[in-house]
């Protein structure tokens, strides 16, 4: 093995569902821009429907929507979920990979020894940034019950309309065109969710007439940046 390809950079990609990401981690991986060891691993992985299904939001609870490998989607509400990843990416902190990449825009995390690319943090601070020019900022979210409940790090100094569409259950529906419909006016559109792809961007970008944003394509390029200087 050559010095360069020992020094490839590794990196792991965690979802609040199962793995392998193939709806979005390709896409990840091609907007990275350099040779890279991918790893995925999801929270429920090794669970069963039955045990899945355990981890349905209490009434009121903040929900979180994923992934599951057959393509369907799983609802979980946020504590039982945050809690499984926080265990899931500590067993990875362990020297073996260059960072670290939960495949979610809405989980706190503990501190770690490896670098962790935070969907969260990166999302909602750079679209707290881009805001600042806006007049109103649209966002898109999976789940209608998380509309209502839904805010960014940081207040923005604009009007913010928020509505929603599952890149899970949804696809092959208008709901991504009404989507659009409903942002349209907006300057600028951010979809808040790693599972969205770049099909679903067009669509409600095609509807909207507004820049549209993905966030998993935000932080793949954000990632590509910090890596480029891992082999150094």
């Amino acid at each position: 093995m050559s010095p360069a390809a020992a020094r490839q950079p590794r990196v792991a990609f965690v979802t609040i569902g199962q793995s392998p990401r193939t709806d979005v981690v390709p896409q990840m991986i091609a907007d990275l821009g350099l040779p890279v060891t991918v790893e995925e691993f999801g929270i429920l992985d090794t669970l069963s429907p039955d045990e899945i299904s355990v981890l349905a939001p209490a009434p009121g609870e903040y929900r979180f929507a994923s992934r599951l490998r057959d393509g369907s989607q799983a609802v979980m509400g946020k504590p039982a979920a945050e809690a499984m990843l926080a265990r899931l990416m500590t067993s990875l902190d362990d020297g073996r990979f260059d960072a670290l990449v939960p495949l979610c825009t809405g989980t706190a995390l503990p501190p770690m020894q490896t670098l962790v690319i935070e969907p969260q943090q990166v999302v909602d601070h750079l679209t707290v940034a881009l805001a600042q020019g806006c007049k109103r900022l649209g966002i898109v979210l999976p789940l209608e019950a998380q509309v209502s409940g839904f805010h960014l790090l940081q207040p923005v100094p604009c009007e913010v309309r928020v509505t929603h569409a599952s890149p899970y259950v949804d696809t092959g529906s208008d709901r991504f065109a009404a989507a659009g419909e409903t942002l349209r006016g907006c300057d600028l559109i951010v979809m808040h969710c790693m599972g969205y792809t770049e099909a679903m961007r067009a669509e409600v970008a095609r509807h909207a007439g507004a820049p549209v944003l993905l966030s998993n394509r935000m932080v793949a390029l954000l990632l590509g940046q910090v890596l480029s200087g891992a082999g150094a």
